[in-house]
């Protein structure tokens, strides 16, 4: 594949190709000065543009003249339309900056840019913010994640594609770490991704923090579709998606919709469950095909040994109270020993097709614990259900 190395110089020579041309150099430097003085008089800095095409490449030294031009106001990456056949991993590290926005996008076409290739992972954000990404496509053999982003802050994602991706072990979308917080996932499609339950369409884990997902089409994937793990993910909003499970994809898999997961495999466990979610205004639907054993919603999962402050192994009398005694039995035994605040889980305003449960909680042994219980108890009696998001905005600012 032909390789084009862009440096910092050919980068500020694409920038000036946005621009209006003049029929010398010198006329085209003094029209950008204009410009530039022109923008700093209304107090507005000036969006420098980059194109680039499948034969780019993207390696450190094309996203520091990205760092660099960032310094100076907003950048916009454009990618041609195209097939971006992708031998290993764009790193994009240590990217952004507090005020002045990166964009990373296609010029008009949703989709026209797409990522495919037989690696882990296609796109890897680290330490990065203020970055918005739109109308990108990801697609084909990835065997980890299509695209994965840790530790970052203030990250969107817009009219973006993950579709087809059935080799990803993990997720389509791979949210980590604690310093990750205020990203935002909003009418993209996520669609039949994945042959095992290991894998998912969005991945949170290990203390993420408010992750919204606003106005998604969500179809088909072999393990739950959305996934906020342990450490504490909290704050999560899923606002106004579509979440459709046909019983159709591959073997027939109607998995649960959205999962908050812990998995403890060491004694004391190592993860607790976040409890401040707000899910509304949802479509939820499950075909009347494929397996029908797990159509749940929303689902709070224990494996394995109890941590530190938790009693997720509970007893066989408390599961039977969690399961059908009073809303104030259920919340005394979801806050006292699950560390679930029902007030604090917000679910209502979604539209139901075939779904059996709500909200349930479940437990299961596993890496050699021997808890008195495992099974399922519904807990949709014990959430709030006052007090969601009533429009987009309210949605996305749902956590400060």
């Amino acid at each position: 594949m032909k390789r084009l190395l862009l440096s910092v110089t050919a980068i500020t020579l694409m920038a000036f190709q946005s621009c209006k041309k003049s029929d010398t150099p010198s006329a085209l430097l003094n029209e950008q000065l204009d410009r530039k003085s022109n923008s700093e008089m209304l107090g507005i800095l000036s969006t420098t543009t980059i194109n680039v095409n499948p034969s780019t490449t993207l390696n450190a030294a094309f996203w520091t003249g990205v760092q660099t031009a960032l310094a100076s106001g907003p950048v916009d990456v454009i990618f041609d339309d195209g097939t971006y056949n992708v031998a290993s991993t764009i790193a994009i590290n240590n990217i952004g900056h507090t005020t002045n926005l990166l964009t990373l996008k296609t010029a008009v076409t949703e989709g026209g840019a797409i990522f495919t290739g037989s690696i882990a992972t296609y796109l890897f954000f680290t330490s990065c913010k203020n970055i918005k990404v739109e109308r990108l496509k990801f697609t084909g053999a990835s065997s980890g994640y299509a695209m994965r982003m840790s530790n970052c802050i203030d990250f969107s994602l817009e009219k973006c594609f993950f579709v087809d991706l059935p080799s990803v072990a993990y997720g389509a979308l791979g949210i980590h770490y604690p310093s990750t917080n205020r990203i935002l996932v909003k009418n993209c499609t996520f669609e039949n991704i994945g042959t095992t339950s290991s894998a998912h369409m969005i991945y949170c884990a290990y203390g993420v923090q408010r992750v919204s997902l606003i106005g998604n089409y969500f179809k088909n994937c072999a393990g739950s579709f959305v996934r906020f793990r342990g450490d504490l993910s909290d704050k999560g909003v899923v606002y106004d998606n579509d979440f459709i499970s046909t019983g159709t994809y591959l073997t027939g898999f109607n998995p649960p919709f959205i999962e908050i997961p812990v998995f403890n495999d060491v004694n004391p466990g190592d993860e607790k469950m976040g409890t401040n979610f707000m899910i509304t205004k949802n479509t939820f639907s499950y075909g009347t095909v494929g397996s029908q054993a797990t159509r749940y919603n929303l689902v709070f999962h224990s494996s394995g040994y109890n941590p530190t402050g938790r009693t997720y192994l509970i007893s066989t009398a408390d599961a039977g109270l969690l399961s059908s005694g009073t809303i104030l039995q259920k919340r005394s035994i979801m806050s006292g020993q699950l560390g679930l605040d029902g007030d604090a889980i917000r679910f209502g305003g979604n539209t139901n097709t075939n779904v059996q449960y709500n909200v349930i909680y479940r437990c299961w042994n596993a890496y050699g614990s021997t808890g008195p219980w495992t099974g399922l108890a519904s807990i949709g009696t014990a959430i709030n259900s006052t007090g969601l998001a009533t429009t987009e905005s309210a949605a996305i600012g749902y956590y400060p």
